[in-house]
């Protein structure tokens, strides 16, 4: 854990919160009202609420987050980051707050956490099917990405090949601290409208490949401060992505037996999307559990976008278990018929393995 974290008064403008957490190159601050602990403050919270008053207060924005003992096995960390879906975790001797442990952290000591790391290769755990954003995207649509993905940065692409990175706390510093107080679709002087584009805010590329090591890919995110790494093939094309999230799947946090079933992507205002797709998801486990067991995790990402004026759904997915990992996606207007043609098709491949 990181000791004696930096904090952020639960009065504070949150303007002031978010430069903080630029200042210090960080994703997240606990936030504390007479010292004492309520919450945590992360840019994902921000971003989620899609506009913000700078001069706002910070306990606005906080989260109730899990909380972990000092003395607790880092295991049970890695089990909180993966249920909760948070980047980091408070921890405390009895009601004080000593410390923070976050994803990257976990990575930073990834051989010694899960010695399997040096022979686990980037294509066992990548996510195939990438979204990305395009080099000459506006910012606010690669913002709605990002979102939707629920992650801190996102691949830019220029013609299909990989050119930059764009980070989440970049976009967060452009649209709502901007030094002039100009945002994306004002007008400055009455006479052009302001645009900006990803590749005006990406960092350069970094990359790894399918047959490095997730050890490989948890230095280049230690070094680098990311939380994703793209993974390319000739002549820069992607073939896939490794998050954090990939690998803190890969871990083995203990042998309690069940699925753990994870839907990102969906907001507040989607409970009956996400009610349907535990329902289903829990239905379909059900039924593979005499093939594979009683042990894994089904992961689900929804994105959702308007075409020809109606809401459609796009749907990616992976199904991890203690002895194969397989992926499946899909697509359309009927969110319902989406899940099930997916589920559907792992339970076909199952049954012909």
């Amino acid at each position: 854990m990181k000791k004696d974290p930096i904090t952020i008064d639960s009065n504070a403008k949150i303007s002031e919160a978010i430069s903080k957490m630029r200042e210090n190159d960080i994703q997240q601050l606990p936030v504390l009202s007479e010292e004492k602990y309520i919450g945590m403050l992360t840019y994902k919270n921000i971003l989620r609420r899609g506009s913000v008053r700078t001069n706002s207060k910070a306990y606005n924005f906080s989260i109730i987050a899990p909380r972990i003992n000092e003395n607790s096995n880092v295991m049970e960390a890695v089990k909180l980051l993966v249920e909760s879906g948070l980047n980091s975790i408070p921890v405390f001797q009895k009601e004080k707050l000593v410390g923070i442990v976050t994803r990257l952290d976990i990575i930073r000591n990834l051989s010694d956490i899960y010695p399997d790391a040096a022979r686990t290769k980037n294509y066992e755990i990548m996510t195939a099917d990438v979204v990305t954003v395009d080099a000459n995207d506006e910012i606010e649509a690669s913002s709605q990405k990002i979102r939707t993905l629920d992650e801190f940065e996102i691949p830019v692409t220029n013609n299909g090949k990989l050119a930059g990175i764009l980070r989440l706390k970049d976009i967060i510093n452009n649209i709502l601290m901007d030094k002039q107080k100009i945002s994306y679709g004002q007008y400055t002087s009455g006479k052009s409208k302001v645009e900006i584009v990803a590749s005006s805010l990406m960092d350069n590329p970094i990359n790894s490949t399918e047959d490095n090591t997730i050890v490989d890919t948890a230095t280049l995110m230690v070094k680098n401060h990311l939380h994703i790494i793209p993974i390319t093939g000739k002549d820069s094309k992607l073939t896939g992505v490794v998050g954090i999230t990939d690998i803190l799947n890969s871990l083995e946090t203990g042998t309690e037996e069940g699925f753990y079933i994870e839907i990102s992507g969906l907001e507040e205002q989607d409970r009956d999307l996400y009610d349907i797709t535990y329902f289903m998801a829990d239905k379909f486990i059900t039924n593979i559990s005499r093939i594979i067991g009683n042990n894994g995790k089904l992961l689900f990402n929804i994105r959702k976008y308007k075409t020809e004026g109606k809401g459609k759904y796009s749907i990616r997915t992976k199904l991890i278990t203690p002895k194969f990992s397989m992926e499946d996606d899909g697509s359309g207007y009927n969110y319902g018929k989406c899940i099930r043609d997916v589920l559907n098709n792992y339970e076909t491949r199952l049954k012909n393995k």
